[in-house]
């Protein structure tokens, strides 16, 4: 079951420098409105507490729970219990104030003034420089755009680590590149997993025969085409039946994210997986690799936890005119928005099967395209413009991006599979794997 992420607030005073309880307490609703002013655009921060006593930080790490503490100094004198705080959690914030900066709305800078005085400063440095010198986790917040920052960089760590893995099958023979270790992933990501066989598959999409849902969306998925060429209705409906299928399944083991040997699939059923995985990937919450690819599912995980949009799983064909073709026949069709790109539905490329379909994106794009790989310590990224969706003699959905030197990227490559977000995220996936994931990141 995911933990919902919460942050606590803690506004850590002595009496030495606060002896009236009332002056305390109206500076301690003044730093808590401008928190929660500050949290409207996320609403992880529980209400603020005061910590004034060994009474105080008894009753606030009893409650803390999973919650990450925000650690608020209103004075000075208040380094130890604020470390003991963040020792209670596995990382924590820390709060810094800048009564020199035109950062605080008029209404705050006389409590931000006054709390200053009393030698608030001088806590924040020692408290900074002790959990960093422990080796603790700990992020400097200091007015509403580091906030934000922050918010943003613990949802995405807390998506990571609620991550689980659904394995059907196993990864295909082919994919030599990836990781098949599930206990390595969960030990250094925390992405935990659960291991089914083909067979459940094959007995839920039975179960799911005469599933209305399915037909309903098979309906509005052909009425939304720009034109379908090999497959006939029966057939979308038997891969949406399949998508119906790995939603129960998804669903019974509480898993969020999927990798499945989609070619062993295929070859037993004559359906194929690609619409499923599409249909999964446009989801918020759910993620979903072919191929069984182990390295592609924990990137995907990544990816859409940094930039909260569909991540595409393409095979890489590299050009000596510095361009880089990526396709595949699984693509999201909501690659820029909630909105559907414009697609056609076709058949599987490869085994001329089934139903897949190719996506387009039009118009002048910029995006980051990426790989986690070499048993987990190691990634890949760069970021490319769009150039053109060619129509060649491969998987159906085809990008061509425009690079600097293909044979730099050739030569990082880490696997079979690249991963593509449109847009421009690669500092703060750069970041992100590397502060969060302590992976080597090599970037173009």
């Amino acid at each position: 079951m995911v933990t919902k992420l919460f942050v606590q607030p803690l506004l850590f005073a002595s009496p030495v420098y606060w002896p009236d309880r009332a002056e305390l307490d109206a500076a301690g609703k003044g730093v808590a409105g401008m928190l929660e002013a500050m949290d409207a655009p996320t609403s992880l921060m529980r209400t603020a507490r005061i910590v004034a006593g060994d009474a105080d930080l008894d009753d606030a790490l009893s409650s803390l729970g999973r919650a990450v503490p925000l650690l608020v100094p209103l004075s000075g004198g208040v380094q130890k219990r604020m470390l003991a705080a963040a020792g209670a959690a596995s990382e924590s914030l820390l709060w810094s104030f800048f009564p020199n900066d035109d950062i605080y709305p008029e209404g705050e800078r006389s409590t931000v003034t006054r709390i200053v005085s009393k030698n608030a400063l001088p806590a924040v440095a020692d408290v900074w420089g002790t959990l960093r010198n422990r080796g603790r986790r700990v992020t400097k917040v200091y007015h509403e755009g580091s906030w934000l920052a922050a918010a943003s960089d613990l949802k995405a760590a807390h998506r990571v680590r609620n991550a689980r893995l659904l394995l059907v099958g196993y990864t295909q023979e082919w994919v030599v590149s990836a990781s098949v270790d599930t206990r390595k992933m969960e030990r250094l990501l925390g992405i935990s997993s659960v291991h089914i066989g083909l067979e459940e598959l094959f007995a839920e999409f039975e179960a799911c025969r005469n599933d209305s849902v399915a037909a309903s969306l098979a309906k509005e998925f052909a009425d939304g085409a720009r034109s379908c060429l090999e497959p006939n209705m029966e057939q979308i409906e038997q891969a949406f039946r399949m998508y119906r299928a790995l939603k129960n399944l998804l669903a019974r083991y509480g898993c969020n994210a999927l990798a499945i040997s989609c070619f062993s699939l295929a070859k037993t059923l004559g359906v194929t997986a690609c619409v499923a995985l599409s249909m999964l990937n446009d989801e918020p919450e759910t993620v979903a690799a072919c191929e069984g690819d182990l390295d592609a599912a924990v990137s995907m995980i990544v990816g859409k936890a940094i930039t909260g949009m569909p991540v595409f799983m393409g095979n890489p064909v590299y050009n000596l005119d510095n361009t880089l073709d990526i396709v595949h026949c699984t693509a999201p069709r909501k690659l820029l928005s909630a909105n559907a790109q414009p697609y056609e539905i076709r058949s599987h490329h490869e085994t001329g099967l089934s139903v897949s379909q190719r996506v387009e994106v039009e118009g002048a794009r910029d995006a980051t395209i990426f790989r986690i790989g070499n048993e987990f310590r190691n990634a890949v990224l760069f970021e490319a413009p769009l150039l053109s969706n060619p129509r060649l003699d491969t998987c159906r959905t085809q990008f061509r991006f425009g690079l600097k030197s293909w044979e730099a990227c050739f030569d990082a490559m880490l696997g079979c599979h690249h991963m593509v977000a449109f847009g421009r995220h690669g500092d703060a996936l750069e970041r992100f794997m590397k502060q969060r994931l302590g992976l080597e990141v090599v970037r173009f």
